[in-house]
């Protein structure tokens, strides 16, 4: 397994950007990386790693075991920095969303050898990373074969208000008048959806103690809704932090993977 910490001029953001990338390699019958490295070239599998509000795109490697369960899973692992920007086009200052979903992948499926199959991708993220993850696949589900979303902002409008200490700056990210009936808003994505039901599995998971508890909570009946067997919740103890995620995280990847949890 290597880390990539890759610095590219990014035409959207106008701006150098570091993007963290994990890559697994070839290994030998024994489990060891491969002394020939000839057969070695195949596309990878990908998880688009989002990281929270304050986070930057080494927080995931820093803050938890992603490396070893890459390395599990023999997938690589694409984390992005869009600094507080919720993943948005701002209107006034970056267009994250469309560095994210346009520029990001088409630059780093150039650089590194990572699959454009739908059944090969898959993205993630905690926090504002879970809200960019489910933004991102609700808005595009045939791009993606799984989302999974660690407690994620679901309902903006709630969150400008709850978290307003947290995130003083959001109406300078958001436009106040169109958080409900705009493609920021998740509620308006499940509506855009077609009437048929997408081949997309979706993961949410919170903490009993997760100060987005409530609001996800209010938003699963409609994921349950509209993805039915192919949505999964679940929760644990703890709070919006590390400690939880960090629990979460092996399931999740064995979810996101294998399609069902795995006992910790």
């Amino acid at each position: 397994m290597s880390i990539h910490s890759n610095n590219f001029y990014s035409n959207i953001l106008r701006r150098s950007v570091t993007v963290q990338v994990i890559l697994p390699e070839p290994l030998d019958p024994a489990g060891n990386v491969a002394a020939d490295f000839s057969s070695g070239h195949q596309l990878l599998p990908v998880i688009w790693l989002l990281h929270g509000l304050g986070g930057d795109a080494t927080t995931w490697i820093r803050q938890t075991a992603i490396e070893t369960l890459a390395t599990q899973y023999r997938v690589a692992v694409v984390m992005p920095q869009t600094e507080r920007g919720f993943y948005n086009d701002i209107s006034k200052g970056p267009h994250y969303w469309t560095f994210m979903t346009q520029e990001l992948p088409e630059r780093l499926r150039f650089i590194f050898p990572l699959s454009d199959d739908p059944a090969q991708n898959f993205v993630a993220g905690n926090s504002m990373g879970g809200y960019g993850a489910l933004r991102w696949a609700l808005t595009m589900p045939n791009h993606f074969a799984a989302v999974a979303a660690l407690s994620p902002v679901t309902d903006l409008t709630r969150f400008r208000t709850d978290q307003a200490a947290l995130m003083p700056d959001f109406d300078g990210v958001f436009e106040p008048a169109h958080l409900t009936d705009s493609p920021v808003s998740l509620d308006y994505l499940l509506d855009k959806l077609p009437a048929k039901k997408p081949s997309l599995r979706v993961l949410m998971t919170t903490g009993s103690e997760d100060m987005l508890r409530d609001m996800d909570v209010a938003f699963k009946p409609r994921l349950a809704e509209k993805f039915g067997d192919q949505f999964s919740w679940h929760e644990l103890p703890g709070r919006h932090d590390w400690p939880l995620w960090n629990q979460q995280l092996p399931q999740v990847m064995h979810w996101l993977m294998r399609g069902t949890f795995k006992a910790i």
